[in-house]
Parts: structure tokens; sequence; C-alpha cells
């Protein structure tokens, strides 16, 4: 037996969690989303606000190309050339490599998620045939993704649809799919929203530039999975860190909860 548990079944206990977690928020310039994938349960608050998306655009992107890749329609063993339009700064380790430099699109997918690689997800977009092709194909999956360039905008909505098809993706178990979930478990500044030790698997977003943009959207592996998206112009500084991380901590205790009061509810249902 599978009862929906309702926000007016809470308990005191449950509400308060709840709440807890979106007061974390009050007069913070920073937004968030909680998402049970098992349930769809969500709450947040300023869910449906969008910020600058910055790198967090680029999950998007890489998972369609494995899921190219898985139809047959793209060679991952396909060698891409740095060419000199390419060249950027930020984050990455392409840059340190020479104009002229080979990668499989292989490593070029690897790089976009693990070191977050301005180049490499260039290179990949001209792979794909652009930024238009990746809105297209998301949106035939119900999502809008609001490009201002090749980065876009990002609400914490979004982010949490970006990870409930990553998940949905992990579930089917090809090698791609557990190879992009691998990534995003050891990628850049995991330490900032890894609490204790449950594994996250992650894509963060950093513009210092017009606000101090910082972002994150990840995939929580908890008994019982959930997403969480969160967006700030906090940037990289200490409030944004322990935001982060006590977001991620009461989420997960929240989790617990939600699901030790389902089972009770579905136990009370049955007698």
């Amino acid at each position: 037996m599978d009862e929906e548990l309702n926000e007016e079944d809470f308990s005191e206990e449950l509400l308060s969690k709840r709440d807890e977690l979106i007061d974390l928020y009050d007069g913070v310039n920073a937004n968030f989303m909680y998402t049970d994938l098992e349930s769809n349960y969500s709450f947040g608050k300023g869910e449906e606000s969008e910020l600058y998306a910055a790198s967090v655009t680029k999950l998007p992107a890489v998972l369609y190309a494995y899921k190219l890749a898985d139809d047959g329609k793209l060679d991952l063993n396909k060698e891409l050339t740095y060419l000199a339009k390419y060249k950027a700064g930020g984050s990455g380790i392409i840059q340190n490599d020479s104009i002229g430099t080979k990668y499989k699109l292989s490593t070029i997918l690897e790089y976009t998620i693990k070191y977050s690689d301005n180049i490499g997800y260039s290179m990949l977009l001209d792979e794909l045939g652009g930024r238009s092709e990746v809105k297209e194909y998301w949106a035939g999956l119900g999502y809008d993704i609001h490009y201002s360039d090749n980065f876009g905008n990002l609400s914490p909505s979004l982010g949490n649809g970006y990870i409930k098809e990553v998940y949905k993706y992990y579930l089917e178990g090809t090698d791609n799919a557990k190879k992009l979930v691998s990534d995003m478990k050891s990628s850049d500044n995991l330490e900032y929203v890894k609490s204790g030790d449950i594994e996250v698997a992650h894509k963060y977003g950093e513009y210092v530039e017009g606000g101090g943009y910082y972002n994150d959207v990840s995939l929580n592996f908890t008994e019982h999975p959930f997403a969480l998206s969160i967006t700030s112009t906090l940037g990289l500084t200490d409030k944004m860190k322990n935001l982060f991380l006590k977001t991620h901590e009461l989420s997960i205790q929240f989790n617990n909860l939600y699901y030790e009061a389902k089972d009770d509810y579905c136990i009370s249902k049955a007698i």
C-alpha cells in the first residue's frame, strides 16, 4: 500500500523542519527548491524565480549528447579539435593545452561536467548544432530553457527538472548514464553541497560579474533520492557556502522525516 502523504497530514515535527528550511532564505538573495524524486513532493522559496544560470546549463547539453550517443546519433569516439575560436578563460582545464589539441567527444563531455570546462562546452555546442538543438530537446521533455547567451537563465524549478531527467536516465542503467552521474559525483566544488556521507551528484554554476551568481543543482542519494536546486547572487563567499551546506543538511533531515511519516501514514491507513 502506497498512500500519498499530503501536507495537511504532516506532523508538527515535519512541518517545523520544512519551515526551518524555508526560513533559511528570509532576507537572503537566494532561492531554492526541494523535490522528492519518488513522490514528486516539492517545496521551496522563489521556485520559479530566474537568475543567470552560468555553468549549470552545461548539464542539459551533456545529457542531450549522451542520449544522442545512446541512439547511435553521436559518436563519442569522434575527435574534436580545440580551435582558436573556442579560446576562453574561466573554469576548465583545456585552456592549459595548445590550440590544435584533439580530444575525443567522450573526453569533452567528461571535462564539461567534472571541470565545468568553458572551452569544452563551446566545442560541444558546435558538435550538437548549437543551443537551439539543446533547447528543442528539452522542450520535448516539457522544459523551457531561457537562453540569453550560451548559458541563459535558471530557476530552482528548472534545475530540479534537470535533476529529475538525470535520475530517470540513471535508472536506465546504461554505461553513459552511469558515466554522467559518476562525473557529477566527482565534479568541482562538491564540498559546498556534500553533507555527511550522503553521495551527491551535482553541477554548479558561477559567474562573478554582474551580481556574483552562484548556483547548484544536485541529485542526493539518500535512501529515497531527492533533487535540490539553489540559485543565488551571493558569489563564492562564506555566506553562500554556509547557506548551501545548511540547506543540504536540513533537506536530508526533512527527507528522512518525510519517509518516516509516510510509512506511519501508510500503516495507519492499513489498519
